[in-house]
């Protein structure tokens, strides 16, 4: 439960450090995506103050939602919630110990109703020896060099102020609780819980991406994997109104669940009946599901071309089944003229799974829905697909002319 006893978020990048004369474009798309994300959320002013990111907010701010958004947003190593004062040490020192005072009261009122709303859950209080915090730390930062203390001597004497004014003892190797003082370009921040973000990229800053999103496990866990890494990603989807003769709310509730990484998502919805029904009646079962998923890289570049994208995603997992066996995958992705990223190639499902779970998307996931590659193969697939095989086959398809009509009217839906 976050309360208003604090005017700031302090906001955190790490890996953006790293990109040297580079570093003030990522930044500044960082900056440009939490505004974004926080459009809904009332604030007072983001900027940034050497090397991480503030954001000034009020009583209106919605401090549960806040926290929620920006643990989502991938560029963001961790962020806390502070006060500020001015930089002058005395007033530093007192703001500390009324700051300090404020949060064991909020905390201890916090570990209490846990304890008292739910009889079956153990909240852990070992920490907080039984809910008191006992020991503390000051961890003295200096972003602003100019300052007159040195950080050894910023620790020293606001511990000491710490000590005289609360109960507290110095425990610098375990504490109950660390005190951040963080002397800033503006103003001195302070603060305690450190909230994890996701780390990695902000979106958009390594481009665009099309995935190829099935309805499974594993491509929306891909996705989420390249939106980490930068990329803007959107959403491709093959439907076969054969089997799936009804509305699209598995796919839009996957793609509403990525967008909570990378924002506002566009979704393609591609019929993809006309294209099988070609290939069942001129393609031996055993080698459907390698052409299916070649033509659904032929579609995805047509939109990819029309959004500007730079390459594909998929969910593939090195052997997971017939079609990403590695002489399948190659004949596969021969079929594609841009990059194919499969962030998942090296992974068990378990790890897959797990990730899906992490991110909210495995619920979704594994309600019933029947992909368009599993429609009518052979029991037993093609496990060594042959490229010459394969092309000479298709010689026989009319998916141009199929392609021509039906993507013609294709729009995306922005979810």
């Amino acid at each position: 439960m976050y309360t208003h006893i604090y005017n700031h978020i302090i906001i955190h990048y790490d890996e953006i450090t790293l990109k040297g004369g580079n570093r003030p474009f990522f930044e500044r798309v960082l900056i440009s995506n939490i505004k974004e994300f926080l459009e809904n959320i009332k604030y007072d002013k983001i900027y940034k103050d050497g090397g991480k990111i503030i954001i000034e907010i009020n009583k209106n701010t919605d401090l549960e939602k806040t926290k929620e958004v920006l643990e989502n947003i991938p560029g963001i190593s961790n962020f806390y919630f502070a006060v500020s004062e001015k930089k002058d040490l005395e007033k530093i020192n007192k703001k500390t110990v009324e700051f300090l005072r404020l949060y064991i009261k909020e905390n201890e009122k916090t570990i209490l109703r846990q304890a008292q709303d739910d009889d079956n859950v153990m909240v852990s209080l070992s920490n907080h020896q039984n809910g008191k915090i006992k020991t503390f730390k000051i961890e003295a930062r200096r972003s602003d060099k100019k300052f007159e203390f040195k950080s050894p001597e910023i620790n020293a004497r606001v511990g000491e102020s710490v000590l005289e004014n609360t109960e507290l003892k110095v425990n610098v190797h375990n504490p109950d609780i660390e005190i951040v003082v963080d002397i800033g370009h503006k103003y001195c921040y302070i603060y305690f819980e450190k909230i994890k973000g996701i780390g990695g990229l902000p979106v958009g800053t390594a481009g665009k991406l099309v995935s190829l999103l099935s309805g499974g496990i594993d491509s929306p866990v891909a996705s989420y994997m390249m939106m980490k890494r930068g990329a803007k990603i959107v959403f491709v989807h093959f439907k076969n109104k054969i089997i799936n003769n009804t509305g699209d709310d598995k796919i839009k509730s996957l793609v509403k669940k990525l967008s909570r990484f990378q924002g506002r998502s566009k979704l393609y919805i591609i019929p993809f009946e006309e294209f099988q029904k070609e290939i069942i009646a001129k393609i031996p079962a055993k080698n459907r599901m390698i052409i299916y998923r070649r033509i659904m890289f032929e579609l995805a570049e047509m939109i990819a071309k029309k959004e500007k994208a730079k390459g594909f995603v998929t969910g593939d997992s090195l052997s997971q089944v017939a079609s990403q066996t590695l002489d399948n995958i190659g004949v596969i992705y021969n079929s594609a003229n841009l990059p194919i990223f499969p962030p998942l190639i090296g992974m068990n499902k378990q790890e897959i799974i797990d990730l899906a779970v992490k991110i909210k998307t495995y619920e979704i996931s594994i309600l019933p829905y029947q992909d368009c590659c599993s429609f009518l193969i052979a029991k037993h697939p093609e496990t060594k697909a042959k490229l010459r095989d394969i092309i000479k086959q298709e010689e026989n398809l009319k998916i141009d002319e199929i392609a021509e009509r039906i993507m013609a009217e294709i729009k995306p839906e922005v979810i």
